[in-house]
């Protein structure tokens, strides 16, 4: 069991569990890691991570011996090998004196930086503050201390989704063989700051079946410990059926308390974190463990460390980057042997992708966009990418967002007789219609970037968490507010709010603004395509003289208040943060006149190709995720190789196939 995470994830990724589904589903899953790993290679490649001319000494600290922690630790050693530097592997064995203890060691030993997963947000603040204060780089993973300032870096599973994955297969299990009826019993991890989340996104979800009752929610994280839990819990709840623990020692306890109670192929188990112990359970013939959601251990490890040196190097790092989650469900043998084969290394490292190769021959499919920004084009472009590899006819259509044009579009798309369509609805409600009548025809749907509200009509969505967008920019503006304008900024806002997706980008930036007590939002109007939002930022600035930062939410909003900024000759006056990754956004972010400060931007091509893709699994008999999410990443001013590589590669070597 690993020290859960404080963050938690407010998208349910809803799963699908038959075994050739789940084949293609962790193909799926790895192909989007690949980003994750894109990004490590690409510090690889810049130097970021090779050490200086005298060896670096880095601490690695975990706080217990876990499966989860040993491999975090493998993850920072193979790092700390590549870069030439000497790492020193800590364990605090849960106790803040031993933690604190080691720290101080580590302060007279004088070691470059700490990577650590602190045992407590607050007890661990004092110890880590000092190491800070005397010069060291602290590192956070899945946990970090509450005081701002000590950790330059926190890399964290979104505690959550590790629930909600976990309901969601639930959920089915419990529908398709137990008649939608369930009593449930939990072993929890509470006293952990990250456990909850993964609780309250496991409740959640299978509360939303009317035949689910929890009758037991009891503290039990160390097998050994929780063992007796699990026993007297099945004992003194005899009607229990599925059993549910927010970590690996829980998993482990549920599982042997109903072999010992001889109660397989009665109780069922759900669960936390893989490693071989699961895959034996999974692959077990007594049927007791049927799924369990892991994290990425490994990874997080090896990033951390690289992290460290990037800091070291000056290097400027996210607050806070999130690291993979993955379902394995029993019967899905295929990626259970692949984690056991290589020790979890090739499901978390994997550059291995779906291969297409044939599986479009003979199929049409539409790819519809609402308009023709670079966005949308980039959407197209990776679409078209997946057509040319799988074989299959691809036919692009644009409603500029307008709801009779896009209805007329379905209807042609109908009448020809379109196997599949893939497209980005104008409106949740206002699209139903069109979208069903396809459907009913046997159209196979897939959304990307938005969806129709009515269930059954979409086979897949593949969406960029939109709040996302908005915090990660904001985080970047309260360090540049922080640091260049004395903590105080007057904001002015181009917004997108009538397309659904924008709301939450805009609540992510104004959360994140929060955190300031000198920012001031004085103006907050619609803005979306470039020429028309112009003058609006325009008008903007003259009304709010006091303005010095603006922030839009999508890329015409940010390129007006560029414009804007520049016209009114307000260069080194007013900075401006947004969305949305394009050329003319890397020109801007390298402009001399330092008015671009940084954009967080989506993963166009992938979406595109992995939509398409989706389309065609549905279409060859699998299945896919109902929500995929796709991912993001933030270009700052002045990391020139970032942004010199995606615009040399029109960025596909960091969003491409």
């Amino acid at each position: 069991m690993r020290h859960p995470s404080i963050l938690s994830c407010e998208n349910v990724s809803q799963a699908n569990y038959s075994h050739e589904s789940q084949t293609i589903q962790g193909l799926f899953l790895m192909r989007h890691l690949r980003l994750i790993i894109i990004v490590a290679l690409l510090a690889l490649t810049f130097g970021v991570v090779h050490a200086q001319d005298d060896q670096l000494l880095i601490a690695g600290v975990v706080f217990q011996s876990d499966t989860f922690m040993q491999t975090v630790q493998a993850g920072m050693q193979a790092a700390a090998d590549e870069a030439g530097a000497e790492l020193i592997l800590g364990n605090s064995e849960n106790d803040l004196v031993t933690e604190a203890s080691l720290i101080e060691d580590y302060i007279t030993r004088g070691v470059d930086a700490i990577v650590i997963t602190p045992i407590s947000s607050d007890g661990s603040v004092a110890a880590l503050r000092a190491a800070a204060d005397a010069g060291i780089t602290i590192i956070c993973f899945n946990t970090c201390v509450s005081e701002e300032g000590i950790a330059s870096g926190f890399l964290v599973t979104e505690n959550r989704d590790l629930g909600t994955t976990t309901g969601a297969a639930a959920v089915e299990f419990i529908t398709n063989e137990l008649g939608g009826n369930a009593t449930i019993g939990i072993l929890n991890c509470d006293q952990f700051e990250g456990c909850p989340p993964r609780k309250e996104g496991f409740v959640e979800t299978v509360s939303a079946l009317p035949g689910v009752t929890i009758v037991a929610d009891q503290p039990g994280w160390i097998a050994d410990d929780a063992l007796p839990v699990a026993e007297a819990m099945l004992q003194a709840n005899p009607e229990i059926n599925v059993l549910w623990a927010a970590n690996e020692g829980g998993t482990v306890a549920e599982v042997l308390a109903v072999q010992s109670a001889g109660l397989a192929g009665e109780v069922f188990v759900f669960g936390t974190d893989m490693n071989n112990q699961m895959a034996q359970f999974l692959q077990s013939d007594d049927n007791i463990l049927q799924g369990v959601t892991g994290q990425a251990p490994y990874q997080m490890g090896y990033d951390a460390l690289n992290d460290a040196i990037a800091a070291l190097n000056g290097e400027e790092l996210e607050p806070v980057t999130n690291t993979p989650t993955i379902f394995f469900g029993r019967g899905d043998d295929e990626l259970i042997n692949l984690f056991v084969e290589t020790e979890g290394l090739a499901v978390f490292e994997t550059d291995e992708a779906l291969d297409l190769t044939g599986m479009g021959e003979g199929l049409t499919i539409a790819g519809v966009v609402f308009q023709s920004d670079t966005f949308m084009q980039t959407v197209q472009a990776g679409m078209q990418a997946a057509a040319d590899a799988s074989g299959a006819e691809l036919i692009l259509g644009n409603s500029e967002n307008d709801l009779v044009t896009e209805a007329s579009l379905i209807e042609d798309y109908i009448t020809r007789g379109v196997d599949a369509i893939v497209i980005t609805p104008i409106s949740s409600d206002g699209s139903v219609a069109a979208l069903r009548a396809a459907a009913d025809a046997g159209i196979t749907i897939i959304c990307f970037n938005t969806c129709v509200s009515e269930e059954g009509i979409a086979s897949g969505f593949l969406v960029t968490e939109n709040s996302d967008l908005g915090a990660t920019t904001g985080a970047a503006a309260v360090e540049f507010i922080t640091n260049e304008l004395g903590g105080n900024a007057t904001i002015g806002i181009l917004n997108c709010d009538q397309f659904e997706g924008c709301p939450p980008r805009k609540e992510g930036f104004m959360e994140a603004m929060s955190a300031l007590p000198g920012v001031t939002i004085v103006a907050d109007q619609p803005g979306w395509i470039a020429d028309d939002a112009l003058p609006v930022a325009e008008a903007m600035l003259q009304a709010n003289p006091e303005i010095n930062v603006l922030w839009a939410a999508n890329e015409g909003g940010t390129v007006a208040e560029v414009l804007a900024v520049q016209s009114a000759g307000l260069a080194g006056e007013v900075f401006v943060f947004g969305t949305d990754m394009n050329n003319q956004m890397a020109q801007f972010l390298q402009s001399d006149d330092n008015i671009l400060q940084g954009v967080t931007g989506q993963a166009p091509y992938q979406m595109g190709y992995d939509a398409l893709a989706s389309a065609l699994v549905v279409l060859g008999g699998g299945e896919v995720d109902a929500v995929t999410n796709t991912p993001t990443i933030f270009f700052g001013r002045g990391d020139d190789e970032l942004i010199n590589l995606f615009i040399e590669t029109e960025g596909l070597a960091l969003f491409g196939d």
